[in-house]
């Protein structure tokens, strides 16, 4: 029944999507018939629209059956995923045991014995009705498998004190079950048991949490709801090996116990270690562990201690011309009666831990091992204080060949481990840094960054299609305009993503747009009170004050963010993989008909298109995203079987399904706010005209003959003409500097006194001041003034003789400012919702979670999630270029629209990169390693810590060796943070 109940609440929320398609349709092309200048417009968009959404529904559901089905998704698809899975645990282990030094010479010895009643349960329990079992009386690390199997519920609790070998233990038991399992059996997981919120979480439910977050390729979704994670617990595909029970916070352990004895059926397989007081506590005051033998690792012989140290240190002649150990001395002093420093190296080095602490730091560290016994450590404590703190300047002694240096190392290390303490966690992972960074600067960088590479981009594209733009804006006066509105943009990607973006991208889309109109409607007020007069009738041309520009781009950057707030961008992304897998001869076919198509896209439409070199920029645009298409799938490799590959039909109904969603849902929050915003604003600067005293067209007197409106205001003639001409013109002669471009004479700008300065020493330049009669016309939005016999483009000129005037030339009659900046919001809904919608097909075709587990490290899943992001980008900006080339062949550029598409589709890359996983940890490495808390090149410290054994790795996640070695870091940390402050040194203080 509640499959059933589910098919039908995802029809009904199918045929909501459709019908909402269908609405956006109908409100585009209401806009496209609003705006039309002819009947060929609405000709070519009414069939257009039609048929896009007609082709996009027939695909969704041709594709249907993909997603019901599955490719044959059953049980033996499952135990595929299985032992792939099995595969690359064995792999991560076998690297981390021998990064441990597990098998150099051989793993520590450590044994264990049986604890029965009051922790273990009854013997009649573990049996579930097989013959008694003595395996587990007594044994040591070599029998782990052999004593697991020997258990019948296969259930074992592991206790121990701190340092005693458990996690070992668990590894061992890991290992020798993968290196015997076959196919289809369940694969035995290592889970940090720490992490598990016992409250809140059903066990099976965070069991498959935590495995889909340290193998992120298995938080794919599978036919039915959930993810792949939760089909192979469901399926007991999974053995959890629950690693520090103790670890679990005190209130959280009692919950626990009740769960997984709750929760375990009698047949699921267990392994648990908990250092023996928190288990017996927990025993205590709830029950034992159901089913569950228990066994406690005791503490590690003296002699097996000593001939590890003894077989682990170089060998070397002694003075008495004998051949021993670094070692030797010390450990004949221990074997002998001695006192409290004898005593205290004797319990120390009981633990397996504080062993492999001696040896690296007293053997293969190359310090003296008589230190220990010299008097200045008396207690246990003392030495393993020596010994934690020792170990890290120990492993990072050899530096050679590497910029960073001991001391380094020592306080990024501390940085680190103060920060997994301040979260309550052991474990972190690359793309979660983020949260190292102060809150404010999480929410504002990756918008600042967005904008700020979209910057980059469009100069760069606008320098290598026309290299003397930049010079012209100059000229212009218009490029501390553009600085301006490049700010504005900033400051509206900054806000718009810090308010539209949540941690799971999952708002629903009524209080997205409900937080996006009160944007709007504020946005809408000051833009239109800050908008000065226009040479014109298009809101594309509203104002040229730096205030205005700047509040344009904060609208621009807010509607951006809106589109990326629909398409479901996180503000804590998942590392991203590529959907798509095959040969390689298949993967250069592909590029070269990108590239072909992209190549004679360009050769069709620069001719056709009416915007000339918005068009050549976008063209651009387009076939540098291509080239970086290109170079991504060429340069693609991996291991055999590394790809996770999404079939092709499964691609192509993401895709569609993502365009139909978007689309409807950028076009309805398009097109509801545009208009309204439009309205607010062209009713503020209507309001403002009237207030400033401004003659309207349609107030003026009416020449009957000629239809020519006439007004006289002053020394200054206004007149309309019927074709909408408008014109004015002083009575007097004015002063006037004119700037000629010596290149082409017929271009020229007029600039009230003293003119434009620095402009007027460019190599191509040509200024002159002259007292002439002028004459200023605007149609159409063309504004020009006729000076000395140049048309020439005012810039200054007009507001400063005569700021009525200026009013003249935009009033089109009464209310006509309201219903133009309408039509703007029309348009810019519009180009939302096309270019959005783009956007957010190709975001639902790349969404595919990186198959971290096939990266052999975290830097590895780090390279195939930046190569991930760059394609997706890539890929955004040509379909974002696409759908802003059908509007340029389309429309006529009215309201901005050829301006504003341009925009979009080239803001849509750096968009994508900067709010992935990739992009968020870019944010947090620059300020890390700008306030020296973490080095610059993080990834490469990291691994580096990992190979040198100060950190361990764990799917795609990293943790301290040990949580005694993170606290001593931590707690060094803070130390020296606060002599620091104390004596006025600032090194620490970050």
């Amino acid at each position: 029944m509640r499959a059933l109940r589910w098919a039908g609440d995802a029809q009904r929320v199918r045929k909501l999507w459709w019908a909402a398609a269908l609405v956006a349709t109908g409100l585009a092309q209401v806009a496209v018939t609003v705006l039309a200048d002819g009947k060929s417009v609405i000709e070519r968009w009414t069939p257009a629209l039609g048929l896009v959404v007609s082709v996009l529904g027939l695909l969704s559901t041709l594709t249907q059956s993909e997603s019901g089905t599955g490719e044959g998704r059953g049980t033996d698809w499952l135990k595929g995923r299985a032992d792939a899975l099995a595969e690359v645990v064995q792999d991560m282990w076998a690297a981390e045991a021998r990064l441990r030094r597990l098998q150099d010479p051989e793993p520590l010895p450590v044994r264990w014995s049986a604890v029965d009643a009051p922790l273990a349960d009854h013997d009649e329990n573990v049996r579930r009705g097989a013959e008694a079992h003595t395996a587990l009386r007594s044994g040591q690390l070599s029998d782990a498998r052999a004593a697991f199997l020997s258990v019948p519920s296969r259930r074992v609790v592991v206790l121990g004190q701190p340092g005693s070998g458990k996690t070992v233990l668990a590894l061992s038991l890991t290992l020798e079950l993968l290196a015997a399992r076959q196919p289809g059996d369940a694969v035995p997981v290592v889970l940090p048991v720490g992490t598990w919120d016992a409250v809140r979480e059903p066990l099976r439910v965070w069991t498959a949490a935590r495995i889909a977050a340290d193998f992120p390729a298995l938080a794919a979704g599978v036919p039915g709801g959930g993810t792949l994670a939760d089909a192979l617990v469901a399926a007991r595909l999974v053995l959890p090996v629950l690693d520090g029970f103790d670890e679990l916070p005190e209130a959280q352990r009692t919950p626990a116990m009740r769960r997984l004895n709750a929760e375990l059926d009698a047949d699921s397989p267990l392994y648990l270690t908990s250092r023996t007081d928190a288990y017996a506590a927990t025993v205590e005051a709830c029950d034992v562990l159901t089913a569950a033998a228990v066994v406690e690792l005791s503490p590690l012989r003296l002699t097996d201690a000593a001939s590890y140290l003894t077989r682990t240190s170089r060998p070397r002649r002694m003075p008495d011309g004998r051949i021993g150990t670094a070692w030797s001395a010390t450990l004949a002093r221990l074997a002998a009666p001695g006192g409290p420093p004898e005593d205290a190296l004797r319990q120390v080095l009981s633990r397996p831990l504080m062993v492999a602490m001696a040896r690296a730091v007293h053997g293969d560290g190359g310090r003296d091992p008589g230190q220990l016994l010299d008097g200045r450590f008396r207690t246990a404590a003392q030495i393993e204080e020596h010994l934690l703190t020792a170990f890290v300047p120990a492993v990072f002694g050899d530096t050679s060949g590497s910029c960073r240096t001991t001391e380094d190392a020592q306080r990024w290390l501390g940085f680190l481990a103060r920060h997994l303490r301040n979260r309550d966690t052991g474990q972190f992972a690359w793309w979660e840094l983020q949260s190292a960074v102060p809150r404010i600067v999480r929410l504002l960088a990756p918008g600042a960054l967005a904008a700020c590479l979209s910057a980059v981009v469009a100069g760069a594209v606008m320098t290598l299609v026309a290299p003397h733009t930049m010079i012209d804006l100059w000229a212009d006066g218009e490029l501390y305009e553009l600085v301006g509105n490049a700010s504005g943009v900033v400051a509206g990607c900054v806000v718009g993503l810090a308010v539209l973006i949540d941690r799971t991208g999952r708002t629903s889309l009524r209080v997205l747009m409900a937080k996006a109109a009160l944007a709007a409607a504020t946005l809408g007020i000051l833009i239109g009170v800050t908008a000065e007069p226009l040479y014109g009738a298009s809101i594309a041309d509203l104002g040229d004050a730096w205030l205005f520009r700047f509040l344009s781009g904060v609208l621009f950057g807010t509607a951006v963010s809106a589109v990326f707030a629909v398409a479901g961008v996180t503000a804590c992304p998942a590392p991203l993989g590529l959907p798509w897998a095959g040969p390689t001869v298949a993967r250069h076919v592909g590029v070269a008909a990108l590239l072909v198509l992209s190549g004679v896209a360009i050769l069709v439409m620069d001719p056709l298109s009416p915007a000339g070199g918005l068009w050549r920029a976008s063209a651009a645009a387009v076939v540098a995203c291509a080239a970086v298409v290109a170079v991504i799938r060429i340069r693609r490799r991996g291991p055999r079987g590394s790809r996770h590959r999404v079939p092709g039909r499964e691609q192509v109904r993401r895709f569609c399904q993502g365009l139909v969603r978007g689309t409807a849902a950028c076009l309805l929050v398009g097109l509801a706010l545009g208009p309204a915003i439009g309205a607010v604003m062209g009713t503020v600067i209507e309001w403002r005209a009237t207030r400033a005293g401004t003659v309207h067209t349609d107030a003026a007197a009416l020449d009957a003959r000629t239809g020519i409106r006439r007004a006289t205001t002053g020394a200054w003639t206004f007149e309309a003409y019927p074709d909408g001409t408008k014109t004015a013109r002083p009575a007097e002669p004015v002063r006037v500097v004119l700037m000629v471009n010596v290149r082409n004479p017929a271009q020229a700008w007029t600039y009230a006194p003293p003119g434009p300065g620095a402009a007027c020493h460019a190599v191509d330049r040509r200024c002159s001041t002259a007292l002439a009669r002028v004459r200023f016309t605007t149609r159409d939005g063309i504004w020009h003034v006729r000076i000395a016999g140049h048309d020439a483009r005012d810039l200054t000129l007009l507001s400063s003789l005569h700021p009525p005037a200026a009013w003249w030339f935009w009033q089109i009659g009464r209310w006509g400012l309201v219903e133009n900046c309408v039509k703007g919001g029309i348009v810019s809904g519009l180009v939302l919702g096309l270019i959005g919608g783009c956007a957010c097909g190709v975001y639902r075709w790349l969404d595919t979670p990186a198959d971290l587990t096939r990266a052999t490290s975290p830097p590895a899943g780090l390279r195939g999630d930046r190569l991930a992001v760059l394609t997706r980008g890539a890929a955004a900006t040509v379909a974002g270029s696409a759908a802003g080339g059908l509007l340029l062949l389309t429309t006529p550029d009215r309201y901005g629209m050829h301006g504003m598409s341009l925009q979009m589709a080239l803001v849509m890359g750096p968009l994508a990169l900067s709010l992935s996983a990739y992009g968020r940890l870019t944010v947090a490495r620059m300020w890390l390693g700008a306030t020296g808390q973490l080095p610059w090149r993080l990834m490469a410290f990291l691994h580096e810590a990992h190979l040198r054994g100060v950190l361990r790795q764990s799917g795609a996640r990293y943790e301290f060796r040990h949580l005694r070695l993170q606290e001593c870091l931590a707690a060094r940390a803070e130390r020296g943070e606060s002599e620091a402050t104390a004596a006025g040194d600032t090194r620490w203080i970050r």
